[in-house]
């Protein structure tokens, strides 16, 4: 029963649903901040802006408890929602962050698997999501957090931080590469994924440059595919490719990464190194110059709110550009199709009757 839930895939699962619960939260409450601060006077009790960024501010801080319920709640269902809640906030309190998350959101949803395999009366059965589970919940996560886990995964948290922030550019440069790379890998699959949850942690420490790096990471690789097919190279590709490449464009502006895949499942070979490269230099960049973003997605409305915009954008064009030129030079010519029969609607017959 336990073993079921460290397998490689069920582990994966359940750790992207529990990210599936927190991306909305993460994204709502980041355009709150920003809506906030784009029209000022957030220091203003009692002013609209003022609510609006405490509204977002609070929505980070429960992130990593909706994180941890989510996990609990794709392994054991609905009970392991309040345990999961409760250790994700206190991960948050005693800075145990991303990591402690998931810790807690495993071990409620083996709380409540342990739970529900007692062998009980039925009209004892019925108590048991609750009382027990919420008794033994709300002792075991306080424990494990603020006793067990919290207190070395905060020094790793400070540490991871700290580090981050004594970088030097170039270092900062090539840890922008590796993630923003990641990013581009797969486009919107299971590396991707690892890279967001490393940005992910790195925000709910309030480092924001990662996230500046990952969202221009996403909007490049369909963007500079685009270019590619429209403006660098168009004679190398088809009527369809063109047709494709307008709505890539959309799709990169709406930070949907997913709009390279036509293109990839074509012709994996040239276009994911070609991405793989856009995407890593842009994210380094970002990185390198310091230019950070309060949200972990929204494509083109992260502009306004990006500490440097002018910087932001030139990161984002930089690497779609790298796409576009990479793929140009590696891309081979289309073969001249033969020409097709020419096929005529009046057709003289003539019909010898004898």
């Amino acid at each position: 029963m336990y073993r079921d839930i460290f397998k490689i895939d069920n582990l994966k699962r359940h750790f992207l649903s529990g990210l599936s619960y927190m991306i909305p939260l993460i994204i709502m409450s980041g355009f709150c901040t920003a809506i906030a601060r784009i029209i000022g006077g957030t220091d203003i009790k009692g002013s609209f802006s003022y609510y609006l960024l405490a509204a977002g501010n609070d929505g980070f801080t429960i992130m990593i408890a909706v994180l941890a319920a989510g996990i609990g709640y794709s392994i054991a269902g609905k009970s392991a929602i309040a345990p999961g809640l409760l250790g994700g906030y206190l991960s948050t309190v005693v800075n145990a962050s991303f990591l402690g998350g998931i810790i807690v959101g495993i071990t409620s949803g083996m709380l409540v698997l342990w739970c529900n395999s007692w062998k009980l009366p039925k009209s004892v059965k019925s108590m048991v999501p609750l009382v027990i589970i919420p008794l033994l919940g709300g002792i075991l996560e306080t424990v494990l957090v603020m006793y067990v886990i919290g207190p070395p995964l905060a020094a790793l948290t400070g540490a991871a931080v700290k580090f981050f922030m004594g970088m030097n550019h170039a270092s900062r440069f090539v840890l922008g590469f590796l993630l923003g790379s990641m990013t581009g890998f797969d486009m919107g699959g299971p590396v991707n994924k690892i890279s967001f949850a490393i940005v992910t942690a790195f925000a709910s420490s309030g480092v924001w440059g990662p996230a500046a790096g990952k969202n221009v990471a996403a909007m490049a690789p369909p963007l500079g595919i685009a270019f590619s097919v429209l403006l660098f190279s168009p004679h190398k590709y088809t009527q369809a490719d063109r047709e494709n490449a307008k709505a890539a464009i959309i799709m990169s502006m709406c930070q949907v990464t997913e709009g390279a895949l036509p293109f990839a499942f074509e012709d994996p070979v040239r276009v994911v190194p070609a991405v793989v490269l856009g995407s890593g230099i842009a994210d380094g960049l970002i990185l390198s110059w310091g230019v950070t973003v309060p949200l972990l997605s929204g494509g083109i409305f992260t502009i306004p709110v990006a500490s440097n915009p002018f910087l932001y954008l030139a990161a984002l064009l930089i690497g779609a550009c790298i796409t576009g030129v990479t793929l140009s030079l590696i891309k081979p010519k289309i073969k001249e199709s033969s020409k097709e029969e020419e096929v005529h609607d009046d057709l003289d017959i003539d019909i010898n009757i004898d």
